[in-house]
């Protein structure tokens, strides 16, 4: 005696297997990109929809540095999307973008002059998706120097360190009508260090002075070179109650701070760092270093 499936179950097995055979065919899409200029170092941010894998390679005559990103779709917007960069002082000349072998996208980035490249991915957060970043440090980049505190009768100036917090891919809270944490402290820091400057024996210095990330060991060196008495960090945390109004202030303490406090700042700090394009992972000891050299006497 013949069997028969019935009509609905065919269908339903004809249609898991046009799943099965689409589902390798998705290819990962770039849906954003957003570029940055910083003191020594050019960042750029590929948005992407999934996960991918990479490799890169570099040529000469005229420099360039390409990206191969596996099973990644190439679209036309792509184009206008890298036209739209505003390259200004970055080592780019052009960004252009096609598809290679069928299902890779390649990126090409016409160089103006030679950098030290640095590729990694970063991976979904609560603010952002999974992310390809491109570094391109400036070639024998040299910190400007610091100039010798001046000294006023056997005193020099007392010098404060300000550090407006986030900055460039981390943005940090967002307030009402999508203002950004990052440009409100970067304001209130340009404010403080015109007042601090205005003050005989007092000199500011900003750890960051435009929209740009900077990890953390980053601001430590900084503030070690201006050779800072004080460090301040400047943050404005959103809150769940839009009563509640006023300042917050924080103090380090080598001889008062438990371990429980410590550890939690220094996973709060890791997980900017991640957002903002830095891994801590296997520096935890560095961290603790930071809260140390920075501390205050509460």
């Amino acid at each position: 005696m013949k069997s028969y499936l019935p009509q609905f179950t065919v269908a339903r097995l004809l249609a898991m297997l046009l799943l099965m055979v689409a589902a390798p065919l998705i290819a990962t899409e770039v849906e954003g990109t957003r570029l940055w200029r910083a003191p020594d170092h050019t960042r750029l941010v590929l948005d992407l929809s999934a996960a991918v894998d990479y490799q890169t390679f570099v040529l000469s005559k005229p420099p360039r540095f390409v990206i191969d990103i596996a099973d990644t779709q190439y679209r036309r917007s792509l184009a206008a999307q890298f036209n739209a960069l505003d390259l200004t002082d970055a080592p780019i000349a052009k960004i252009r973008s096609a598809k290679r072998n069928q299902s890779d996208l390649r990126v090409v980035l016409e160089l103006t002059k030679s950098v030290q490249a640095r590729v990694f991915t970063l991976p979904a957060n609560q603010q952002v998706g999974e992310r390809l970043v491109v570094d391109l440090y400036d070639d024998q980049s040299i910190e400007p120097a610091v100039k010798t505190v001046a000294q006023r009768q056997g005193r020099r100036d007392i010098i404060i360190a300000l550090d407006p917090g986030h900055g460039g891919e981390d943005p940090g809270a967002l307030g009402p009508k999508k203002i950004r944490e990052k440009a409100v402290v970067l304001s209130i820091a340009k404010k403080m260090q015109a007042a601090f400057n205005r003050r005989a024996g007092y000199r500011a210095v900003l750890m960051r002075d435009g929209d740009y990330y900077i990890g953390l060991s980053k601001r430590r060196e900084k503030a070690r070179a201006a050779q800072a008495d004080f460090f301040i960090s400047i943050h404005a945390d959103a809150f769940t109650d839009k009563r509640v109004s006023g300042a917050s202030v924080y103090t380090l303490s080598d001889r008062g701070a438990s371990s429980g406090i410590a550890k939690h700042l220094a996973q709060e700090e890791n997980k900017t760092d991640l957002i903002g394009g830095v891994s801590l992972a296997d520096q935890s000891p560095m961290v603790a270093g930071v809260l140390l050299d920075l501390s205050m006497n509460a």
